[in-house]
């Protein structure tokens, strides 16, 4: 008995260790030194060995980095970022392990599929539901079974959709890495607020009134966006939707319990536009909704390149470009420059506040984390502003406020394209292949909020594999 406590009095004592050792600190600033030199010092800080294959190291590379009181976690997180290393803690010992490019493309390999079956309120199969991924053009209709199978998805973190008229619409939250097939069946639902429709009819704006033709062109141009592209966006069902108005507040409400049906004859797509929720109160404009892409057909081979082209214009430069090029290391290289900005109001990029990946990007094993201060300032240098930005978006009295003169008349030519990132929540968590988890934790100024639906392609959207 004494033997067994005493055995488990030192498994709990080893277990206390192990954990106070994995959150040792780590101070020190590292300008331009070999990765082994910086191990060095985490060695006589912290007490760890460091156990690796000194040919597994980037060869010549030469890292500039700076610890504060920062866990060695999170530092080796940063540091490991875009090296192809990974670290696991052993006792007293950090292992590193290299990944080598081609398994993380396999891994990228692993699609899975997603089928089932749909039912109704009875029980009974029900056809014709849409079942979709959110933000993709993956997405397919129950056929008269209730069956469906959603099939050749990358590994990522989705939103599965099932929608059907008069029926509740509902979202699975879906994470895949390692490939296979997923079963995920679903009861739909009466929905009680189409039967609640004459009821709350009159406190919507009739839409006889002309009201409700101005509500519309505003509503129109803050989801679609006020871009080139936008002017070849048509909303097919404007009817479906309803608003109402607030004169106290100033607010704009805008609901449907149809999807809107949009053509995008720029980028060539049917966009399935789901509104969960539109209101703009003055300046703040606060919405969003559920998307599935379709592809159009091309009416000929000119029409099928220019919306190739217009879709590839639309993706560079983006937030999800910016993503892929972030968790590859290749911000640069792609076009872009990070920079800290304390605050909006004294707007100025500064060369000193440039950032690199491993300063705003932290991995963790099974996800990475967005972790930075203030405000985040992209830069894309491969693309110029577009005139129709400078002269309607409510971001360039905040970027170039100092070169409007005194009729209000800006006095620039297009520029790069600037962006603003702002986290709401300490870290946002992106899963592995770069898809924001925390959708609701961050917010965006300057160009990225300047485009719109009629700017955006889906997130499964690859310029290398474009399947048009």
């Amino acid at each position: 008995m004494r033997a067994s406590l005493y055995l488990a009095l030192c498994v709990l004592t080893l277990s206390v260790v192990a954990q106070k050792r994995k959150s040792d600190i780590v101070n020190g600033s590292f300008n331009n030194v070999p990765l082994e030199v910086i191990f060095d010092s985490l060695s006589v800080q912290t007490n760890y060995f460091f156990s690796y294959n000194s040919d597994l190291l980037p060869k010549g590379s030469l890292y500039t980095i700076t610890a504060d009181n920062t866990p060695i976690d999170q530092f080796l997180s940063k540091l490991l970022v875009g090296t192809g290393l990974k670290y696991s803690f052993f006792k007293d010992q950090i292992i590193l392990n290299y990944e080598p490019p081609e398994q993380i493309v396999k891994r990228k390999k692993n699609i899975f599929t997603i089928s089932g079956t749909v039912y109704d309120e009875s029980g009974q199969p029900l056809q014709d539901a849409n079942v979709f991924l959110d933000g993709t053009t993956i997405g397919v209709s129950s056929d008269i079974d209730g069956n469906y199978k959603l099939e050749g998805i990358p590994p990522g973190y989705y939103d599965l959709v099932f929608s059907h008229v008069g029926y509740e619409y509902a979202v699975y939250q879906i994470s895949e890495y390692n490939g296979g097939a997923r079963i995920q069946n679903h009861q739909m639902e009466i929905d009680m607020g189409q039967l609640e429709e004459v009821e709350v009819i009159s406190n919507r704006i009739n839409r006889s009134e002309n009201s409700w033709q101005t509500y519309y062109q505003t509503f129109r141009e803050e989801l679609i966006g006020q871009s080139e592209n936008a002017n070849n966006c048509v909303i097919e069902n404007p009817e479906v939707l309803n608003f109402t108005y607030d004169n106290v507040s100033n607010t704009l409400t805008a609901f449907s319990q149809h999807p809107l049906q949009i053509r995008n004859d720029a980028l060539g797509y049917r966009i399935s536009y789901f509104l969960e929720s539109f209101r703009k109160r003055e300046s703040d404009l606060r919405f969003r909704g559920k998307i599935r892409f379709r592809n159009l057909e091309p009416l000929n081979g000119k029409e099928r390149r220019e919306w190739k082209r217009n879709r590839k214009e639309g993706y560079e430069g983006s937030f999800n470009h910016f993503k892929s090029a972030l968790l590859n290391s290749e911000l640069r290289k792609e076009g872009f420059r990070i920079y800290h900005l304390k605050n909006l109001e004294n707007f100025e990029m500064d060369k000193a506040d440039e950032l690199s990946e491993s300063d705003i990007i932290l991995f963790k094993g099974d996800h990475y984390e967005l972790d930075f201060k203030n405000y985040l300032l992209i830069e894309y240098r491969k693309e110029k502003e577009s005139m129709a930005f400078l002269n309607k978006s409510e971001s360039v009295p905040i970027f170039y406020g100092h070169l409007i003169d005194r009729n209000g008349v800006l006095v620039k030519s297009p520029g790069n394209q600037l962006s603003v990132l702002k986290l709401l929540k300490r870290s946002v968590r992106l899963d592995l292949t770069g898809e924001v988890i925390d959708r609701f934790g961050m917010t965006t100024y300057g160009y990225w909020s300047w485009e719109r639906t009629a700017d955006l392609v889906p997130i499964n959207y690859d310029p290398k594999f474009e399947n048009l």
